[in-house]
């Protein structure tokens, strides 16, 4: 088959010329995406209870949703989260859940729940996830201060929801535009107190008489003759100024509004907003359609955002946290490792090829192995993303070790006297089995990856997909293309490949082989135990080294998540985030502050409470991020002590497919009862318990909040004759306002409200009256008493019931059964109470657990394929032996790196069980050769290494200096990537010399018997 293509010259170029426009074309219509498109097997609840308290919320209706809820199939964890006025319940569901299914499941639920519900309590709004939900982007609106302009933020609200977000909305390239900091307007009316007494007029006549007014009367179909018509009958209501010049009859006296009130357009009380750079304004999260490619997306809304600066000078707008950024990064780390690979392959080549025109066959070989890469993502459905990516980045050094491979072997082939036609068939044809081989194996230790549960195996699968493309292409290439081109190359030369002078060698490879070999077998059983005591040294780093799930992004983005731990009203949220902005200003360069309450749609990490705010800081360059937290932290403990905040790094569209960052230890307080009472004085104390007990660093307490509770005198209203609805409408109006009723004006519906003049709840009780049924004006004092009374800020659930989480950042040296135990102890004799536990530190446990499962499939794979290789059922033990050898380099350069075991280590040791054996297989299907040959087993041995020697140390060199970049890189793939280059990099490096001495070493034990 090689012979005949070798021969076909003409057609193999056109067939492969054919194949790269064919990927070209296609490259160009592959989705380009920050993380693969899978769904995110999670649906959240978001539950709005006006007017209650987060224990009122919990107890009358988020227990109610939970307890049915649970009833889901596929279910695997169910988290409530209840705090003043919302609520909600994120249900997770095992992976491979058809969500579709889930989540009319999950109304029909929820249906059933609203039925015993009051009728007034609002249907919960109800998400479903995909990744393609998450921003690529976000864009700031603001009014810029150097133009003169009379729009308020008022204004700009309506016009950056009705003209800029629909705008872009109409991109095809555009899903949809999350929106907070949006002002809304509302009609007060404010009745002049004196007037409204003299008259004898009371609120009730004004809702009564603005209601009238403000009723729609439909339409009346009328006949005349042969033709018909529909009359219209309009309220009247349209504007402000119709709303001021409603007429009341009083006393036979024809009034307008007007006179007996202040009538005004304002702003509606709001509970949150968002600040760039301190100024407030407007903030829009980007998300792409599924199916469009990212950098189309972005090049057409920054194109969009000229035309609309121009149109709107007034209208300062931004682009930042910018997630296509990070593909940007992907991408270039790709071709630079293609750049590397290709340098590096080049030197390579020239110092142990001696061989100037060889080595250009690599600058074609990549190449066109990465375009019919592309044409297979697209035929297999799968896009461009980091993921992907990584999957080719890492393949393009395999890639380059099966065209050396090729090429070295034709050279020899040639330099034993084969003329060029026979070298390049002969040679091609020898490698074709360990070549495939090769590949299987690769593989078959990255396809294990899909089983991976959950989220990780989901996305994973796009790399295992792209390392099996990426090497599926360049096996082919290399088998067909390469020997193709070799012969072309030097048909015409004038001297023979092996005939150049050495110009480029430095040192002779083979003599030191040849010595170091000798010395091995000379010392053979005291060199085989020292191979063996490096399985030991494997044990022991998988036991010192610190385990986490994910590599530890270090970047100059931070997130402030802060509670102020008082019952503090907007105004001062905002003034002390102002405040803490001007303090740190020197650190930053960007901020963007959300704070109280925020309206977006799709961000379950930004449901605040009005006296929370999140803050997000992009920090100068120059910066070290320790000092800024230690600025952090000396600000709140002299001004703020007594508040909870937390620095992290901003979630990225790929940390958010996982889950949620948490403590690494969590111990999960349950209730024995239903009805237990559980109070948090008594829990901050079991707290500060532990504190002073365990050396586990500072734990957090439960969050309180201190409130006042108005409550009614029954007999008082009765003796007075008060109406209790009468005696609400009358406080609600006197604190804040009354809504009566909404004016249509265009399409947008504005709410009429009846405002009060006094907001403190002193001058309230103090001077507050109402009129009872029989005209006389009653002090509410004499109707309500005050209490006051705490209780938690926040209630948690999961499928158990009610839970109050105590979270560790630390587990103080125990073991994690240990300190379970200890946990559980504590527990019983301070609170009766259940336990349960969590934590980062068990989740990560649990995927390494997976892992190790992953990597056993992965060598029962590898030892059907050699077993099949080598038509042997010892000979695969040689190769299989390796892998923990090289697990313990591996694992030694990962602790002197300063990284963890996490998961992208472990990804990065399975990768490098699949390449480092790559270069055994080679070189025990030559030694069988030689032996079938006729030659002896130690002259095989000897003679198979020399031919395998250039092979192998130029697929380590390339392979590893192929990952360099990842060391030296900053960007968030560098950062996610480094652990699994470390990785590769140990284990390459010490399989090298596992592969020239400990596999010849091992195959003369195990075949000496037999050649005796």
């Amino acid at each position: 088959m090689v012979n005949f293509l070798i021969r076909r010259p003409i057609a193999v170029v056109m067939s492969f010329i054919a194949i790269l426009m064919l990927g070209l074309v296609t490259s160009q219509k592959l989705p380009v995406s920050l993380i693969p498109d899978v769904d995110i097997p999670v649906i959240t609840i978001q539950l709005n209870g006006k007017n209650k308290t987060a224990l009122e919320l919990e107890n009358e209706v988020v227990r109610r949703f939970r307890s049915r809820l649970n009833q889901l199939p596929y279910l695997e964890s169910l988290q409530s989260e209840t705090r003043d006025g919302i609520a909600s319940i994120v249900l997770r569901f095992s992976y491979g859940r058809d969500l579709n299914y889930a989540f009319i499941d999950v109304n029909e639920k929820v249906d059933m729940v609203m039925r015993n519900m009051p009728k007034d309590f609002e249907r919960p709004a109800i998400m479903k996830a995909s990744s393609t939900d998450l921003p690529a982007f976000y864009l700031n609106a603001s009014l810029k201060k150097n133009v003169e302009s009379k729009t308020d933020h008022l204004d700009l609200s309506e016009t950056v929801s009705n003209v800029i977000r629909k705008k872009i909305e109409q991109l095809p390239e555009v899903a949809m535009v999350d929106m907070t900091g949006r002002m809304f307007p509302e009609i007060s009316i404010t009745p002049d107190a004196q007037k409204m007494k003299s008259l004898g007029l009371r609120t009730e006549q004004l809702t009564r008489v603005i209601n009238e007014h403000n009723r729609g009367f439909g339409s009346i179909q009328v006949k005349d003759g042969q033709y018909q018509y529909n009359i219209h009958l309009s309220n009247g209501l349209h504007q402000l100024e119709d709303v001021k010049s409603i007429y009341l009859n009083v006393n036979q006296h024809l009034l307008q509004l007007k006179d007996i009130a202040t009538v005004e357009m304002r702003a509606q009380s709001r509970s949150g907003l968002f600040m760039t750079n301190g100024e407030e304004g407007i903030s829009m999260a980007i998300v792409k359609q599924a199916d469009a490619r990212m950098e189309d997306m972005s090049k057409k809304v920054n194109g969009l955002l000229r035309r609309i600066t121009k149109d709107y000078p007034f209208i300062e707008i931004t682009k930042v946290r910018d997630q296509t950024g990070i593909l940007k990064y992907a991408m270039s780390n790709l071709f630079q490792s293609l750049w590397w690979g290709g340098l590096l392959a080049f030197l390579v080549m020239f110092l142990f090829l001696k061989d100037g025109r060889s080595p250009w066959l690599i600058g074609v070989s990549v190449p066109i192995s990465l375009v019919i890469s592309l044409l297979l993502f697209y035929l297999m459905d799968i896009s461009i993303n980091i993921i992907s990516l990584s999957g080719l980045i890492l393949g393009v050094g395999m890639m380059i070790d099966n065209s050396i491979i090729v090429i070295d072997n034709i050279t020899q082939r040639i330099s034993m006297g084969d003329d060029l036609m026979e070298a390049c068939a002969n040679g091609t044809h020898e490698v074709i089995r360990p070549l495939i081989s090769s590949v299987l194996t690769t593989c078959a230790v990255f396809l294990p990856l899909i089983y991976l549960s959950g989220i990780s195996g989901a996305l994973f699968y796009d790399q295992a997909m792209a390392v099996t493309i990426g090497l599926s292409s360049s096996l082919v290439v290399s088998i067909i293309l390469i020997p193709t081109l070799y012969r072309l190359i030097w048909i015409r030369g004038r001297k023979r490949p092996q005939e150049k002078k050495n110009r480029f060698a430095i040192f002779s490879s083979s003599d030191a082989y040849e010595k170091g070999w000798h010395w091995v077998f000379n010392h053979r059983k005291g060199m085989f135990a020292a191979f063996l005591m490096l399985i030991g040294f494997a044990c022991l780093f998988v036991y010192i080294l610190p385990k986490e799930r994910f590599p530890v992004l270090d970047e100059n983005e931070v997130l402030v998540k802060l509670d102020w731990n008082e019952r503090i009203n907007l105004r001062e949220n905002r003034h002390r985030v102002v405040d803490l902005l001007d303090d740190v200003k020197p650190y930053i360069e960007h901020s963007d502050s959300y704070v109280g309450t925020q309206q977006f749609l799709h961000h379950n990490d930004l449901e605040l409470a009005e006296n929370e705010s999140v803050i997000y800081l992009k920090l100068r360059q120059s910066i070290d991020k320790s000092d800024f937290e230690d600025k952090i932290h000396n600000y709140f403990t002299t001004r703020y002590p007594i508040a909870h905040y937390d620095i992290s790094v901003p979630p990225s569209g790929f940390t958010q497919m996982f889950e949620g960052k948490e403590a690494p230890f969590i111990l999960n307080l349950e209730q024995k009862r239903q009805k237990q009472q559980v109070g948090v004085d008594s829990l901050n104390h079991f707290v500060e318990y532990l504190n002073h007990q365990y050396p586990f660093g500072l734990i957090t307490p439960f969050a309180s909040e201190t409130y006042v509770e108005i409550c009614v005198i029954p007999e008082h209203l009765t003796l007075y004759r008060v109406g209790q609805v009468a005696l609400f409408n009358k406080l609600k109006t006197a604190l804040k306002s009354f809504k009566i009723e909404d004016l249509r004006s265009s399409s947008v519906y504005i709410p009429i409200v009846i405002s009060g003049k006094m907001h403190s709840m002193e001058q309230v009780l103090r001077e507050l009256k109402i009129r009872n049924q029989k005209s006389v004006d009653i002090p509410v004092s004499s109707l309500v008493t005050l209490k006051q009374k705490t209780n938690f800020k926040t209630y948690f659930g999961n499928r158990k019931g009610q839970v109050f989480p105590i979270n560790f950042e630390s587990t103080g040296g125990y073991d994690q059964t240990e300190l379970e135990q200890l946990l559980k102890r504590e527990v019983r004799e301070k609170q009766d109470m259940n336990s349960s536990f969590g934590g980062s530190i068990i989740k990560a446990k649990a995927v390494l657990k997976e892992l190790l499962i992953v990597l056993l499939i992965a060598l029962c794979l590898l030892y059907f394929i050699l077993a099949a290789q080598f038509e042997s059922l010892t000979q695969p033990f040689i190769v299989l032996l390796e892998v923990p050898m090289d697990i313990a380099g591996a694992l030694f350069i990962l602790w002197v790196g300063g990284e963890t075991l996490n998961l992208m280590a472990m990804i990065g040791i399975i990768v490098m069980c699949g390449i480092i054996i790559n270069d055994s297989i080679l070189k025990i299907d030559t030694i069988n050769q030689l032996r079938k040959q006729g030659r002896g087993l130690k002259e095989a041995i000897e003679e198979g290494g020399h031919r395998r020697l250039k092979p192998i140390l130029m697929t380590s060199i390339t392979t590893i200096l192929a990952l360099v970049p990842f060391l030296i890189g900053d960007d968030m793939g560098s950062v996610l990537q480094r652990p699994l280059a470390l990785v590769i990099i140990g284990g390459m490096t010490l399989g090298t010399f596992v592969s020239l001495y400990f596999v010849p070493l091992c195959y003369y034990y195990l075949n000496r018997k037999s050649n005796d």
